[in-house]
């Protein structure tokens, strides 16, 4: 976690975490409107309190910037304070409701003591900067580290001023954790809101919690009720007795301020009215600003993505004043800055730079420097490397159109900005992620695919008008869905149906969501469920899966040759690599390859999870156990039958010489072609001589074309390539297999079957091992002696990892039952060890000894009984 990421679990806390008692606790001694004449400055930036403003309550909220990468803020935990004086200084109390569970015992939590630095008849003037010098690090997320804090060794209040009914203090920190970081230090500026306390006179609502399985917003941290010590929260909300007025920066792109403002507006249909307001923010006015709720634009392609920023209420939940930054990553204006983007995005995805020279990592940089001991608590707290690598394949797929114009590159980062700032909007409303909005989508993988050729061409999308992508903005999907809603957005005029359920929850107590049963799933879930991921897509996992893995084959042409455009023409010239120079990287492609099969052998585990079905029932536990495993049986039977059966689902990508029993094309998706390195080295040929390549547009805005040499290297470099993808998809697959369990039958059926689709799929692994235990290599040869004689003995196709990783995919721990293996293990051994005795003539001698074979032959015999080691014979043989 980052220093300002523990900032921000700490003192002052963002969106979902604060302090919420009941308004009444200060209403009687409040009046309804105060001036800031109550607290103000000197010319020197000291503190000024007016002596009729001790023990009245103050709310207290804080952002803090950091002072490296982009200096965005994140919003600190709220308090209700007061100011009390004493002989030698003024301290600042915490108000203590919530905190204790009765007022019969008096307690005083002191936050800090100011310097007295003169004092009259009408004021006191303290020394701030003196007496803010430790941070309260108590997480929003209330988990009891109220009292911890980080220490800062030197500091100094540069600002002072009014801002409406706000005094902004702006003070420079070095701030340090004693625990984990006692000697590392970072610079933040700390950024704090004093307003006269003034609550609601009704907060937010509090969840019920059987309510919360179908929708749920950010909520203050619990306090705890007197006398029973139960903890109560309120949902972080805004204001609704008045518009909710956002700006987004005076910095935003011209051909961008339509699609932010249209995102921002977004949440009028959601609450039925034009409660929202846009407008552009006066020139120098950047988030955070207590005065505004600001879309930032960050002009940082590497910083980020986006992430929303809430300072709230710690009593009611009222969202006083909110940011989002957007980064300019999204703004892909054209051709050539989707090229620019896209090596961009591979780095962030793989989390590293590689030195062109000496090829050592360098970490990529962030929004903010990253410490280990800090955690991230924004409202939108994203995987950056997910975001990338999904952002990257999308963009790939833009570029894989022979079609493609500016103008589509334009639109189509036109409408993923506007689904983006809809999204961050959402947070700063007051909602959840909902992973589960994928799961409602009404298009199957191959209309997406379908609307998306339509869309980058202008036309012929009439079709789609009415289908639904995700029921929520707050989803993180797939690059084309987001694209989609963001398309959506704009030629239409009604919200995603769960957007609009929660916020006629959250704000007006609807009960739509709960009755509907609403699909929904945050944050924590991710976990829980198998269907519910970031960056995914679809109503059925395992047909997303092979989706995915077409998806990932069919591109893998594109990709290689826009990796040597990245070379070729970077962006700055200095970052040129010669073509020879040029390093791929099959095992990081098999990687994924193997990544997308284990998504769908999940689906086989008894333990896996579906939301989707689950949601079907009105509880979960014990008692409907054996109905649950029945649903999930059926659903995993229903999906392997759309795509083709379980051979066509899972092998028939493998590029290995398979039998393979078809039912028939997977129905909904597009075909996953056989990884084979001959004819996907063809398909590279042949790209290189279509329009997209043959005058392509380098990252640096100018155009360039390979020569016939450069193509021909290209050409030769990516056949090696695909030849070593093939050996290392088999050998990452392999060892996915290792640990596939498979129970679901036995569980929903309680019993094994003799022709179910686990029987088939073991049969079909067993069949695996053997092919690549057994391969042999048809232009190799290994010769050496035994004892006085020469023999040539096989050498094997796959390397002895990838071998011995196939033979442990016949473990008895992952199948359906202890003995599922041990027939193909028997048969196996048999064949492996006639194979080695033949070759080494082994029934001529006595007493056969590894010793008399020669320094090659030793090395393969040995391996070829670490392997026979893992397939005991059959018994009795």
């Amino acid at each position: 976690m980052t220093l300002v990421n523990r900032w921000i679990t700490g003192l002052f806390s963002l969106c979902a975490g604060a302090l919420m008692v009941a308004p009444s606790a200060f209403a009687a001694d409040e009046p309804a409107k105060r001036g800031t004449q109550e607290l103000g400055s000197t010319t020197n930036n000291d503190l000024t309190i007016a002596r009729a403003a001790l023990g009245k309550t103050f709310l207290l909220s804080a952002s803090v910037i950091p002072q490296a990468g982009a200096p965005t803020s994140g919003g600190l935990a709220g308090k209700v304070v007061r100011f009390e004086l004493f002989h030698d200084g003024v301290d600042l109390y915490e108000e203590i409701d919530g905190i204790v569970v009765t007022k019969d015992l008096p307690a005083r939590r002191l936050l800090t003591t100011f310097p007295i630095v003169s004092m009259d008849d009408g004021k006191i003037v303290i020394d701030f900067n003196k007496g803010m010098r430790r941070v309260f690090t108590d997480s929003w997320t209330g988990g009891g580290t109220r009292d911890v804090v980080l220490e800062v060794p030197q500091s100094r209040v540069f600002s002072v001023d009014k801002s409406e009914e706000y005094l902004v203090i702006r003070q420079s920190v070095q701030a340090r954790d004693l625990q984990f970081g006692a000697n590392r230090e970072v610079r933040y500026e700390v950024r704090y809101f004093f307003s006269p306390y003034t609550p609601l006179p009704k907060p937010g609502k509090e969840q019920p919690d059987n309510e919360t399985r179908y929708v749920r917003f950010f909520e203050t941290a619990p306090l705890l009720e007197l006398t029973s010590g139960r903890g109560s929260s309120r949902i972080a909300h805004f204001d609704v007795s008045k518009p909710i007025q956002f700006y987004y920066s005076a910095n935003t792109p011209s051909n961008y301020v339509d699609a932010v403002k249209e995102g921002i507006l977004y949440w009028n249909r959601a609450f039925g009215t034009n409660i929202v307001r846009a407008d552009k923010a006066p020139e120098g006015v950047t988030a955070p600003d207590a005065r505004y709720n600001i879309i930032q634009w960050v002009p940082w392609d590497a910083a980020g993505f986006a992430y929303a920023d809430i300072l709230l209420d710690p009593l009611t939940g009222e969202s006083k004043h909110a940011q989002t930054y957007i980064t300019s990553v999204f703004a892909i204006g054209g051709r050539a800055r989707a090229r620019s983007l896209l090596r961009t995005l591979t780095e962030l995805a793989a989390d590293k730079k590689t030195d062109k020279k000496d090829g050592e990592p360098k970490k990529t940089v962030m929004f903010a420097e990253r410490l280990p001991f800090l955690e991230q608590t924004s409202a939108c707290q994203i995987d950056v490397q997910a975001m990338a690598a999904d952002m990257a394949q999308g963009i790939q797929d833009l570029l894989a159109s022979d079609s493609l114009s500016d103008e589509a590159v334009l639109r189509v980062s036109q409408d993923y900005v506007r689904h983006v700032v809809a999204h961050e909007v959402g947070h700063v409303m007051g909602l959840r992620h909902n992973f589960a909005g994928s799961l409602a989508t009404t298009m199957t993988h191959q209309e997406l695919d379908d609307w998306f050729k339509s869309y980058l061409v202008n036309t012929n999308y009439e079709a789609f008008t009415n289908k639904v992508g995700s029921s929520s903005v707050m989803e993180y999907s797939v690059f084309k869905a987001r694209v989609f809603d963001g398309w959506k957005m704009r030629i239409s005029k009604d919200p995603l149906p769960y957007d609009k359920a929660a916020i006629q929850w959250g704000y007006f107590d609807s009960k739509e969501a709960v009755e509907k049963k609403l699909l929904f799933a945050t944050d924590g879930d991710i976990y829980r469920y198998g269907d519910v991921a970031t960056f995914d897509y679809g109503t059925d996992a395992v047909v997303a899966g092979y989706a995915d893995l077409a998806a990932t084959i069919h591109t893998l042409p594109n990709s290689i040759i826009e990796t040597f455009i990245s070379a070729r023409a970077p962006r700055d010239p200095r970052d040129r690599i010669p073509l020879e120079e040029v390093n791929l990287n099959p095992s990081g492609y098999a990687a994924n390859i193997a990544a997308n099969i284990a998504h769908m052998l999940l689906w086989f585990r008894p333990d896996a999870r579906s939301l989707r079905i689950e949601n079907e029932f009105q509880f979960i536990g014990d008692l409907n156990r054996k109905e649950r495993f029945e649903a999930h049986w059926k659903s995993l039977n229903d999906q392997i039958d759309r795509l083709g059966g379980i051979d066509k689902a899972v092998f028939s990508a493998l590029p290995l010489d398979l039998k393979i029993d078809s039912k028939g094309e997977p129905k909904g998706v597009s075909v996953a072609e056989k990884l084979n390195a001959a004819g996907l080295t063809a398909r590279l040929e042949k790209l290189l001589d279509t329009p997209s390549y043959t005058n392509f547009v380098g990252l640096d805005e100018k155009k360039y074309s390979f020569t016939k040499e450069e193509k021909e290297l290209i050409v030769k470099r990516s056949k090696k390539f695909f030849e070593e993808l093939e050996k290392d998809t088999v050998k990452a697959v392999c060892k996915r297999f290792e640990d596939a369990p498979r129970g679901l039958g036995m569980e929903a059926t309680g019993s094994l079957g003799e022709d179910d689709v686990v029987a088939k799929l073991e049969k079909k692994i067993a069949e695996f091992a053997r092919t690549v235990i057994m391969a042999p290599d048809e232009e190799k040869r290994l010769k050496g002696k035994v004892d006085k004689s020469y023999v040539e003995v096989v050498q094997f196709k796959y390397d002895q990892e990838t071998r011995l990783a196939a033979a442990k995919m016949l473990n008895d721990k992952t199948g359906s039952y202890r003995g599922w293996a041990v027939d193909a293990k028997g048969d196996l051994n048999k064949a492996l060890k006639d194979e080695v005795e033949g070759a080494l003539n082994i029934a001529n001698f006595k007493d056969f000894k590894d010793s008399i074979l020669s320094r090659p032959l030793r090395e393969w015999y040995l391996e070829q009984q670490d392997i026979l080691a893992l397939l005991p014979p059959k018994p009795g043989k």
